[in-house]
């Protein structure tokens, strides 16, 4: 009679326990169900939409049950027949959903830029800390903006800047939400995004202004202020703001008399600028991508975002240099990939 390899047996506590975890997995798959919707209660969310953001909670907390798929996969690979192609494709799989939804949004980093943008005499050279797209609320909880916060107390800059969308269907206690905030060490300066406005999301901005500013940041938009010999304004967000007329009233046709730091949320809002206008506008918006798959995100993702290709980083435009950073938050899938969430210090000279 035939018998079986011993290298081709299957150990039986192995199957058990693959069963056991595969099991766990869609028992989890289960319980996120029941997570998201005691999560989405006391949220603002826009009429209609109640649906949709339990959607994206269920897939918030179902994301976990990768974990122990992950680990039936790697015991299968103790069997011939678990390294076969379509497995280890399986394996792979899992292990990219694990890294970009478990991993890589909580990677919090710091890139410093040297901008050798000589000011003038009368300015001083700024280090400042530049932030966009904390998108606090749906898949951004408490504890990453308490590190956020400590990460931004451990630098050494001059002041914060915030590049808008601070929130994302978020808690509808503001004032509690962000109180972090309130810990910066630096002088902090903000506008807020589309998504603070309801181009899209819920109607939050008069909350949301109030507990930011009860917080001691300021809000920049319309406004500007003198700080070490440089102007430095805010533009209001280019779909739910008052961009145009903001740009109409603070930034006359001309060169400035002093060097000029502009602040705006998308960094399509450069393009309304008057040539030569700002020595270096900041922006965000665009999460450098936030999820880089080849070619789709760069010809599909990334144009919706900035339709003057302005997407990350250093960029050359008429009314001067635009610094665009890929941000700390997620909106849609709570995922990052190949586009770490980061702190973008920047040294101007």
């Amino acid at each position: 009679m035939h018998r079986s390899s011993p290298s081709l047996r299957i150990c039986p506590r192995t199957a058990r326990l693959q069963r056991a975890l595969l099991g766990l997995g869609g028992v989890w798959l289960a319980l996120a169900l029941v997570l998201a919707w005691l999560d989405r209660e006391g949220r603002w969310i826009d009429p209609g939409r109640e649906t949709v953001v339990l959607v994206k909670l269920w897939i918030f907390w179902a994301v976990w049950a990768v974990i122990p798929w992950c680990g039936a996969a790697l015991l299968g690979l103790r069997q011939p027949a678990g390294r076969s192609a379509p497995r280890l494709a399986w394996l792979g799989a899992l292990a990219l959903v694990a890294y970009s939804g478990l991993v890589e949004p909580r990677l919090l980093t710091v890139r410093e830029h040297r901008l050798p943008l000589s000011p003038s005499v009368q300015a001083q050279p700024l280090r400042l800390a530049l932030v966009a797209d904390v998108h606090a609320g749906l898949f951004m909880r408490g504890w990453q903006i308490e590190r956020l916060v400590d990460r931004l107390n451990a630098l050494d800059v001059d002041a914060v800047v915030v590049a808008g969308d601070w929130t994302y269907e978020p808690p509808r206690d503001l004032h509690v939400l962000l109180a972090p905030f309130a810990r910066l060490r630096h002088p902090v300066w903000g506008v807020l995004g589309n998504h603070d406005t309801g181009a899209p999301g819920p109607p939050l901005a008069a909350a949301l202004r109030q507990a930011l500013q009860g917080h001691g940041v300021q809000l920049l938009e319309g406004q500007r202020l003198l700080f070490r010999g440089w102007e430095v304004l805010g533009l209001g967000d280019l779909w739910g703001g008052d961009s145009r007329g903001d740009v109409a009233r603070l930034l006359p046709p001309g060169t400035p008399t002093v060097p000029r730091l502009v602040l705006a949320h998308q960094p399509d809002t450069a393009a309304l600028l008057p040539a030569g206008s700002a020595r270096l506008v900041l922006s965000g918006h665009t999460h450098g991508g936030q999820i880089m798959l080849p070619w789709i995100t760069r010809h599909w993702v990334l144009p919706g975002m900035s339709a003057q290709g302005w997407f990350e980083g250093l960029n050359t435009t008429p009314a001067g240099p635009l610094f665009v950073t890929a941000g700390v938050g997620t909106i849609g899938l709570p995922a990052r990939l190949a586009v770490v969430p980061r702190i973008d210090v920047l040294r101007i000279e």
